[in-house]
């Protein structure tokens, strides 16, 4: 009998605020997790931790990274007290050399950055499952990371694969005094050629075409934010994406979630 495999998520993970918000958004990311198996472990590639090569967090028990600034000192004072394998994440290194990528043991970084914590946050509450997390490595393109997701694919059968960033990204135009404006042409542009390019299973399009999307360089002044979907798109075997909760906050901040199931 053919195992069940556990879905892949990108998770547009917005502002830290979020963590200390009650509204659509965050009850949406409290209910997921309830519409697929318990997974046994996580693992997570957040945009807020990028490097030139893959790394991984070697350390049992991470501590967290509060990187954000300028924000109230309650977030400051939120956990996420998670465990992470050893033992997984040599499984994880072993795959991924054995399909041609270097992988680099960061035992000095020390902690999960917001990226990781925030989702998980409400995903998972009581931090009971182990999280591992690679970086992203910069300096792949779209059809390299294509190509991780593709190795990580097995591991599926009992690790929840995440992909923590954001469908749309430019944090210099967004309007932060208003939760609800209106959204804005330019990121729902871009988000609709996604998100129709996921639902049709039409990969090789997006691969192909991402470079010159609609709004590419205004949605993300950096591709941090938007280059973690490449992998759990690899890590997909019909690869079809649905969008869950169609929403944007400050007018141009997309809080899509992309679950690709099997």
């Amino acid at each position: 009998m053919e195992k069940m495999m556990l879905p892949a998520l990108f998770i547009s993970h917005g502002s830290p605020q979020l963590m200390t918000m009650n509204n659509s958004t965050t009850n949406f990311l409290k209910k997921v997790s309830s519409t697929y198996k318990r997974p046994k472990y996580i693992l997570v590639i957040s945009a807020h931790w990028v490097t030139n090569n893959i790394k991984i967090l070697y350390t049992k028990s991470p501590s967290l990274i509060y990187d954000f600034y300028n924000f109230p000192k309650e977030l400051y004072e939120l956990t996420y007290n998670a465990n992470s394998s050893i033992e997984k994440s040599d499984e994880i290194i072993s795959l991924l050399e054995k399909g041609g990528f270097s992988v680099e043991k960061d035992t000095k970084r020390g902690g999960f950055d917001h990226g990781v914590w925030s989702p998980l946050r409400f995903l998972y509450p009581n931090a009971e499952i182990p999280v591992i997390q690679l970086s992203l490595p910069y300096n792949l393109n779209q059809y390299e990371l294509y190509k991780v997701g593709e190795i990580l694919k097995e591991l599926r059968e009992d690790t929840l694969l995440i992909a923590s960033g954001s469908i749309t990204h430019n944090l210099r135009d967004l309007s932060w005094g208003d939760e609800n404006s209106q959204v804005k042409s330019y990121a729902k542009k871009f988000h609709d050629w996604l998100i129709k390019k996921l639902e049709n299973a039409e990969y090789k399009l997006l691969l192909d075409e991402f470079a010159t999307a609609p709004y590419l360089k205004l949605n993300h002044p950096t591709l941090d934010h938007i280059l973690p979907l490449f992998i759990v798109l690899g890590s997909s075997s019909n690869k079809k994406g649905e969008s869950l909760h169609n929403e944007y906050m400050y007018g141009n901040l997309s809080m899509d979630t992309i679950i690709f199931k099997e």
